[in-house]
């Protein structure tokens, strides 16, 4: 692994010759220098975070429960939180004591009260939260309550809350994670999944009434034309959206549904197994820092809103992106 001057010195050298490098010692464990796209490539004991090798000495917080794309029962009252801890000791201290303290749990972007806990099973009061997809982020603290520094001290996992209707497709943003600061001309990665939907490459599309819920209680009437020509089978693609007015903006005089910023349709560039797409945001989308809403809406195989611009499934949460 090389720092970018090092890089820069070593391309210069056809042209300007050795007389143009300096002969200065690198410190591999040195936070902050080195250039990373993910952690191995990083030295031991480092983490890649906003695209630099940074220390990550420190406690490490994995959520045990829920797991990654669970999906609860809409009558959900309380979430357990699990996790597994190395290298920290809980401890009812209130000091700030190195290598001790309690885990804060969250829930992104709602109401759902923090909670520092001292013991397993944490108990998050989720009677709140509406119908949809939702990160949970588990973080070691201080006893003061201020958050460790490392990468490794904070984690997350999504999980849908499902609706009354449990045939009900919904969407969830895997990946970026909730809590990432993003850098200004750098790729970013993103992982979309659904469930009562599959993504394919192309495929006929069954076409449902703008006005009407094919989940809703009159959901066997939203087809009544097309029952003897097509069947309900949820399926196509997702697109990426930077709006902040979406989904809103899909009745607008003129829609926003063309406005995306990227199509997650399985084919080139974009891997999928049929429940989750990933692609890849190039660069060139974040040549300004500022916060930017995330979103994601499931499309039909032609490009429309799914099932339509009235109740349209999507997810979205806010990125920071900086210099």
């Amino acid at each position: 692994m090389r720092s970018a001057s090092l890089l820069t010195c070593l391309i210069a050298v056809p042209f300007a010759g050795l007389a143009g490098c300096y002969t200065t010692e690198f410190d591999d464990n040195a936070g902050g220098v080195y250039y990373c796209a993910v952690d191995s490539d990083c030295n031991t004991g480092q983490a890649c975070q906003a695209f630099a090798c940074v220390d990550d000495s420190g406690p490490e917080v994995q959520i045990t429960g829920p797991e990654l794309l669970q999906n609860l029962a809409s009558d959900t009252t309380d979430l357990t939180v699990n996790y597994a801890l190395n290298d920290f000791t809980i401890s009812d201290s209130d000091e700030r004591i190195e290598g001790q303290g309690k885990v804060r749990v969250s829930i992104v972007g709602t109401d759902v009260e923090e909670t520092s806990v001292l013991e397993q099973g944490a108990q998050l009061d989720i009677t709140g939260l509406t119908p949809g997809a939702y990160r949970l982020v588990a973080e070691a603290v201080y006893g003061d309550g201020s958050a460790y520094e490392n990468p490794s001290a904070s984690t997350y996992t999504v999980f849908y809350l499902e609706a009354d209707n449990p045939e009900r497709p919904q969407a969830a943003i895997v990946e970026p994670s909730p809590t990432q600061v993003h850098v200004v001309n750098e790729p970013l990665d993103v992982v979309v999944a659904a469930r009562n939907f599959t993504f394919v490459g192309s495929g006929e599309d069954c076409r449902i009434d703008a006005d009407c819920d094919p989940w809703g209680p009159e959901g066997d009437l939203c087809i009544p034309d097309a029952v003897d020509e097509c069947e309900l089978d949820p399926s196509g693609h997702a697109h990426v959206y930077f709006l902040d007015d979406y989904p809103d903006c899909l009745n607008d005089e003129i829609t926003c549904n063309g406005k995306y910023v990227m199509s997650m349709r399985p084919g080139d560039n974009v891997e999928s197994d049929g429940v989750t797409v990933s692609a890849t945001l190039p660069a060139s989308r974040f040549e300004e820092p500022g916060t930017y809403t995330f979103s994601i809406g499931l499309q039909y195989n032609d490009h429309e809103p799914y099932p339509g611009p009235n109740f349209v499934i999507y997810d979205q949460f806010t990125i920071e992106v900086v210099e």
